[in-house]
Parts: structure tokens; C-alpha cells; sequence
């Protein structure tokens, strides 16, 4: 029997593999902040809950900065709109 069979051995893999992922979330944690950022500093942008759309953007488009930058424009340019037609009344 190899060591590699050993019962033991098994639980041990796991926890690697376990770290493994570990160290992927936190990368496309730090890669989304830093797409996040980018993206309210160009647009001019502040505040949580744009934040936090950003940060579902980028999910929704596996981490494409330019995606999510040119639906963000979209976004906030219609969200401004209505602001303003409704303003006017």
C-alpha cells in the first residue's frame, strides 16, 4: 500500500484542495475590488449600493472589465435620465 492509499491520507488532500479554493475566491475577490474601483473612479461614481451593482456586474460578466464598463454607462446614463425627466414635471 502506498502512501498515497492510506485512509488518512484522503482527509489530507481535501484540506489542500480546500486552500487551493481558498486562494482562487480571495484572487477574484481582489480582481473584482480592483475592476469595482476602476470602474466608480472613471464614471465618477460614489456610494455602496453602486458598489455593490458593479460588484454583480462583474460577476455576471465573468470578470470583463470592458462588459461591465459598457453596461454600467448604460446603466447610470438611463438612471440619470429618468431623474431628470421626472424632475422636470
Amino acid at each position: 500500500m502506498s502512501e498515497e492509499d492510506k485512509p488518512g491520507n484522503k482527509d489530507k488532500d481535501k484540506d489542500k484542495n480546500k486552500d487551493k479554493n481558498k486562494d482562487k475566491n480571495k484572487d477574484k475577490d481582489k480582481n473584482k475590488d480592483r475592476i469595482v474601483e476602476a470602474i466608480m473612479s472613471d464614471l465618477g461614481l460614489e456610494g455602496e449600493s453602486k458598489k455593490r451593482l458593479l460588484a454583480k456586474l462583474v460577476e455576471q460578466y465573468d470578470y470583463d472589465e470592458a462588459k461591465v464598463r459598457y453596461r454600467a454607462k448604460r446603466v447610470f446614463i438611463t438612471e440619470r435620465y429618468k431623474r431628470k425627466s421626472t424632475d422636470i414635471r
